[in-house]
């Protein structure tokens, strides 16, 4: 019996893994609910990149019941970072036909931070992680645009916690790199993983600048001293980031971002979530910098300042453009740290994505 693919959740990033999928014709299903799941199975997955439209024709559930999981069954969890805990203790305990239990079967994550590989570890013995980029647009139930092309995105995959330290788990990150492959995205697998969810960590923490209000300087004066903090605090935690100029064996070109149908640039996933009124990942991404500072007695104040303003907006279900990146600077500035420069001091900020190309999810 052949692999399949078993996606759990139907966003940007599980779409655009089905519709590859599907166009590769390796079997898939596709777990989905409320109004996606109805859209899809009613008229199909419709899909959009490089301005070409069409319906593809997914196998689509609306619950884990309605799975009957096979042996050689490989789940993939797309869900937002902040639902991966209960979704993955939900599917663990899961018959699989012939015996056994879903906690059996290898599960590849797709999350944003560092936590869902951590939480996968407590159920599943075989855990790859992925480092996932693309820009994916998922505003209309069942519709999937992807700028990307002519591929669908990046997903860098491996064993975690690594290579060294799952070796049981490398053979099948290998065989899920070279399915990728074929499903039209750009894969490697890597023997570090943890280190490329580490830098992708550097690269999330930015997305909240998206949902404020406020000048480019402004915003290059938070955006500076966002990621100067989470480099800084990563490396006090032991932490290690990878290289993608260095590491990265495709051309990443081949997934180059477009502007899309309605001529915009790519918003990221956090302001996408914000305009949804579907909370967000903050709690996940500069959450995630705030718990290891302090965890190691250091000082994250840019961090935690963005994580209370946009915490407690996104439990409001507020949109994008309520608060202002003056307030998260104030409010870093009450929480302890340095006064912040005027804005005509400050350097322009670097990005630390691999080039425009390099679009994330």
């Amino acid at each position: 019996m052949s692999r399949r693919y078993v996606v759990i959740g139907a966003g940007g990033v599980g779409a655009g893994l089905a519709a590859g999928f599907v166009r590769a014709g390796i079997p898939v299903v596709l777990v989905s609910r409320g109004d996606t799941y109805e859209a899809i199975r009613n008229r199909g997955l419709r899909y959009r990149q490089g301005g070409e439209a069409r319906t593809l024709d997914v196998d689509v559930v609306g619950s884990p019941d309605q799975v009957r999981l096979r042996r050689t069954d490989i789940l993939v969890l797309a869900t937002k970072s902040q639902d991966a805990p209960a979704t993955l203790a939900d599917w663990a305990w899961r018959p699989v036909e012939g015996g056994g239990v879903a906690a059996e079967l290898p599960v590849l994550l797709t999350q944003n931070g560092l936590d869902a590989e951590r939480v996968a570890l407590r159920y599943f013995a075989t855990v790859i992680g992925g480092v996932t980029l693309v820009a994916a647009r998922h505003v209309v139930a069942g519709e999937i645009e992807i700028l990307n092309a002519p591929r669908i995105g990046q997903l860098i995959v491996g064993a975690y916690p690594s290579a060294a330290s799952a070796p049981h788990a490398v053979a099948t990150a290998e065989r899920i790199s070279a399915d990728l492959t074929r499903a039209d995205w750009l894969s490697q697998s890597v023997p570090h993983i943890d280190h490329w969810l580490a830098w992708k960590v550097t690269v999330n923490a930015t997305f909240a600048l998206s949902v404020l209000d406020g000048t480019e300087a402004e915003r290059t004066a938070l955006r500076d001293r966002i990621v100067e903090e989470v480099r800084r605090v990563l490396a006090t935690a032991g932490h290690t980031l990878a290289d993608p100029a260095a590491e990265t064996t495709y051309d990443a070109t081949q997934a180059a971002v477009g502007a899309g149908r309605s001529g915009t640039g790519h918003r990221p996933s956090t302001w996408q979530s914000f305009a949804r009124g579907a909370g967000s990942e903050i709690d996940y991404l500069n959450g995630e910098i705030v718990l290891l500072a302090r965890l190691h007695g250091v000082p994250a104040p840019y961090n935690t300042a963005l994580q209370q303003v946009l915490g407690r907006s996104a439990a409001r279900h507020e949109g994008p453009g309520v608060h202002t990146v003056v307030e998260v600077l104030s409010l870093a500035g009450s929480l302890g740290t340095r006064d912040v420069p005027e804005t005509a001091d400050i350097p322009e900020a670097t990005d630390p994505r691999p080039g425009r190309e390099g679009a994330v999810a």
